[in-house]
This record gives structure tokens, sequence and C-alpha cells, in this order.
């Protein structure tokens, strides 16, 4: 009896919320001010501390004698911290109290962009303001705020949203830039225009080296992208040699059937890589250049792939017929502490579900390997991450959680509904949001899936399927899945096509059509983005075949 006692206690431990929220539970119950302030005292460095320091000052500024209170609250708070609900109300504050304009700008230029137009900057603060609203792809607030204060001196900011919006002028930004990274741009760009002539004099404009070999190589990629191989070999053969130099070398040849120059290219490329996944690509394109060439020796390579890294690992362990993924989901590992902090968390998610994320990772070196892998069972994306901060990428814990197949009855009546493979759904997934079913992207891009508002409408109204909230993950998952299937048909069944799409859109990949050759095309996707999109969903398709068998 005893025993049963103590276990009680100890689970009811287990689940029983840290102080700091309980306190915070029974102040938004009673709204009491006083017990905010003293939260804050107590525990100053709470996950939730600015989003509580923004709500007391709610409260106060109904007050007239507490308005000092509540405005040293405000200036205190860092706006990147807040709860995206609670964001609105802080712009709403700072301009009823007056407070200082530039210094929100300067805080937090996104949330506070309203005030962009009314503040003075330094050129080191345009620069700062200018780069994040360009992360944020606000180009034309970029374009307001750098012209409002010297365009001149920050003219290479200024010509990238140009571009990006595509306003005819960037070009003669570009031209008047004394910038080298302008400079850069501007060979590229007159290149890509068929300007070859004058791409070439900019070249001879570009001092530092670093970036007349970027330069040289972006052109180099150009020309393969828009199926002119001869033309890359002569750009790449001026750079200076290096893995990059060569590995596009060997494309180019092995596009033209060149395959003894592609060897000789790869080989070299092999000889000056610097990485596990620089190995393996080589590896992986010498074994078809020697293939091609009929050469004994050519399965060494590929056998050699198998043991590397990324995308081509998982290509050449599905040709030779080894496991992709090391399967460390039925690891046994060395700590069998039980999980204190996994449950600790849960007990937050259930109370908190907007904070337990944050207090994970502040409590990130109290999690041990059997935590992580608890806490996969309620949250694999947090457990995904958790596993890479504490133990690292490739380890036994990543491994174990790494792949997970949650939602599987949505999963499975979609891949039924629609005829897509479930590894297939998983795979796109897992790159998409990491499985964070609350995942919205800097363009809008919402849940598992990550589908935009028009495609999901379009789809839903398509397929007959309610749309009420398309973060709900069943919904998100058929209408994913449906898009999906839409592609592949689109694309005559054929799945890198078919994903390209899914990231870069349908038209754009029918436009890539210079290569039959899937690898090639692969490689010569214009967007890097969906490039390396296309390998990694391909690399999770491959490992959820394996794991799903």
């Amino acid at each position: 009896m005893k025993f049963f006692i103590l276990l009680l206690v100890f689970i009811l431990s287990c689940n029983a919320l840290p102080r700091e929220y309980a306190l915070l539970k029974e102040y938004l119950a009673s709204k009491d001010t006083n017990l905010g302030l003293r939260i804050l005292r107590e525990y100053p460095e709470a996950v939730f501390a600015d989003d509580l320091r923004l709500m007391i000052a709610r409260e106060l500024t109904a007050n007239k004698t507490q308005r000092e209170t509540a405005i040293n609250l405000l200036i205190s708070i860092n706006p990147r911290s807040l709860r995206d609900d609670l964001k609105p109300t802080l712009v709403r504050l700072w301009k009823e109290l007056g407070l200082d304009l530039k210094a929100a700008v300067l805080k937090d230029p996104i949330l506070f962009k309203e005030f962009i137009p009314e503040v003075r900057l330094t050129p080191e603060e345009v620069s700062k303001v200018a780069s994040e609203l360009q992360k944020r792809r606000m180009h034309q607030e970029a374009v307001s705020l750098i012209e409002r204060h010297d365009a001149i001196q920050h003219c290479y900011l200024l010509s990238r949203s140009q571009r990006a919006l595509r306003m005819p002028q960037a070009t003669q930004t570009l031209e008047n830039c004394d910038d080298q990274s302008a400079k850069e741009d501007l060979a590229v760009l007159l290149f890509e225009q068929g300007q070859t002539e004058r791409a070439l004099q900019t070249l001879q404009l570009i001092r530092d080296e670093k970036n007349l070999d970027n330069a040289r190589f972006r052109m180099a990629r150009s020309a393969l992208q828009r199926g002119a191989p001869r033309v890359a070999i002569e750009v790449l053969n001026a750079m200076k040699d290096s893995y990059r130099k060569e590995f596009n070398l060997g494309l180019a040849y092995f596009a033209l059937n060149e395959h003894q120059k592609a060897l000789d290219s790869f080989l070299k490329a092999l000889e000056l890589s610097q990485n596990k996944e620089e190995k393996t690509s080589a590896h992986f394109w010498i074994y078809r250049c020697k293939n091609s060439l009929g050469m004994p020796d050519a399965q060494e390579n590929l056998i050699k792939a198998t043991s590397g890294s990324g995308f081509y690992q998982a290509i050449a362990s599905k040709a030779v017929g080894v496991p992709i993924h090391n399967r460390a989901l039925k690891a046994v590992f060395k700590d069998s502490s039980t999980p204190k902090t996994a449950s600790l968390i849960k007990s937050i998610k259930e109370e908190f579900p907007l904070y337990y994320r944050r207090e994970a990772f502040r409590r990130l070196e109290e999690f041990s390997a059997s935590d992580v892998i608890s806490v996969a069972s309620f949250d694999p994306n947090l457990a995904i991450r958790l596993s890479v901060r504490r133990f690292g990428f490739g380890s036994n814990v990543y491994n174990a959680v790494a792949f997970p197949t949650p939602f599987q009855s949505f999963v499975e009546r979609a891949s039924q509904t629609y005829n897509v493979e479930p590894a297939l759904i998983y795979a796109v997934m897992r790159q998409e949001s990491l499985f964070d079913t609350r995942a919205t992207s800097v363009a809008n891009a919402r849940g598992l899936m990550q589908l935009l508002d028009s495609t999901a409408q379009e789809v839903a109204r398509k397929e007959g399927i309610p749309l009420r909230d398309v973060y709900e993950p069943e919904t998100n998952i058929m209408l994913g899945t449906a898009y999906l299937k839409w592609l592949i048909d689109q694309l005559n069944g054929d799945y890198v096509r078919a994903l390209a799409g899914y990231n870069a859109g349908p038209s754009r990949v029918r436009a890539w059509s210079h290569y039959s050759d899937t690898y090639l095309f692969i490689e010569n996707i214009p967007f890097s983005e969906t490039r390396d999109y296309v390998k990694k969903v391909l690399y999770n398709y491959y490992v959820y075949q394996n794991l799903l068998e």
C-alpha cells in the first residue's frame, strides 16, 4: 500500500504545474495586477514574462495614476517574444501612450511597420531595417524606406528589392552602384538577359576575387539551367579550382554525353570535396559516368555513396538495397531515467499550449534521451528539434524520433482516397512543416502540408471538402494530398517534377524542360530552395518507404 501511495505522489508531482504557471493561471482568472507584478519580480525570465507585462500594462493604462508603470512595462517588452494574438495590442498601446516610434521600429520593424514612414534612421539602422523587411518579403516597404533616406548609399539593398518586385529600374540601380556585390549581380543579370558582351565587361569591373568567382559560377549555373552546357563549360573554366566548379563541369559534360570528361571532373570534385555530402554526391556521379562508360568498378563508387549522407546516399542505398536511415527506433539507451521533464512539459502543454515549447527549450539541459522520446508521443515536431539541439543531428536520439508517423488514420484515409503512397504524404509533411500543425510560412502557407489559402480554397471546391479551418490536421492532409495527386497527374506521374511543382508551382516546372534525365533535371532546377526541397522530400520518401514496409 505504501508503494502505491508513493507512486501516486510521484505521478502527481510529475504532472503538477511549475509554480510560476500556477500563479499565471491564478492571475488570468483574477486579473490582479499586483499578483502579476509579483510574478514578474519572482520569475523575470519566465517564457511568458513579456506576455504578462503586456497584459498588466493593458489593465494599468485605464488608471491614469498607473500609466507610468504601464509605460515602463511596455518599453521593457521584447516584441519578438510576444504571442501573435497579443502583438496588435502592443501596437495600439504604443500609439495611444505616444511612445517613441523609432524605438519601436528598431525593436521589431515587421510588427511596427506602419511607423517606418514616420521615423528618420541612421545609415546603419536603414540597413538593419531594410534587411529584415526583405527577409519577410516586404520588398515594397524596403524600397520606400531606402528611397526616403539615401538610395545611393544603400543601392545594393535597393536593387535586391527592386529585382524581387521586377521593377525595370533595378538594372540602372546596379549600374550606378559601386558595391562589389552589386557588380556581381549586374554581371549575372546582364548574362541572363542575353547581353553577354556587357556581362563580360562588367566582370572586368569586379575587383573582389570572391565576387568575381561567384559571378562566373552563377552565370555558368544560369547557362546550365537554360540548357546551354557548352556555354557553362566556357564560363566554369575561367573559375578558380573548387568543388563547385568541378562538380558543375561534370554535370555539363554529362549533359553532352561526354562521359569521360564528366568522369574526370567528378574525380577532381571528389578530391576537392570538403564534407561528407559533397563526397557522396561526387561518388554517385562517378558511378553514373563509369556505368555509362561500361567500367567494371562502377559499383564500388555506388557502394561508397551508401555510407555517405544526404540525397545521393538515399538514392545509392535504395539502388544497392541497404537501409537508408539508421534505424535507431528500437535503440536501447543506457539512460533509463524516468522522463520527468517530458511529464512536466506535457502538463504545461495541457494548460498553456502556447508556452510549452518555449519552456522545453528553456529547460534544454534537463532533457534526457528518455525525455525526448517521451515528448515524441505528444509532439513529434518538438521531439525532433530537441533531439538536434540536445544530442545532435544524426545521434541515436535523433534517429529514434526523426521520422515519426503521426496522424495515421488521416494519412491512411487521404492515401486511399487519392491513391498517393503514405510514404510520399509523410515525406512532404515532414519537409513542409516538420509535423507542426500550426506552422505558417513567410508566404502564409499554413498547416501540416503548408497550403496557401488560395490553393486550399480551390482544392476544397474541386474536391467537395468542407474547409472551416485550414490548420485542422485532417482537413489539411486531405487538401494537401489532393493537390499533390493533381500535380502528379498533371506531370504524367513524375514524382520529381510533381514535388518541384508543389514547392514552386506547376507552370514553372513545365518551363524547366531542358533535361529528361531525372538527376540532371534535379541538379538544374533554377531555384536553390526548390532544388533542396526536392532532394529532401525524396530522401524522406525513401526513408518512409523503408519504415512503412
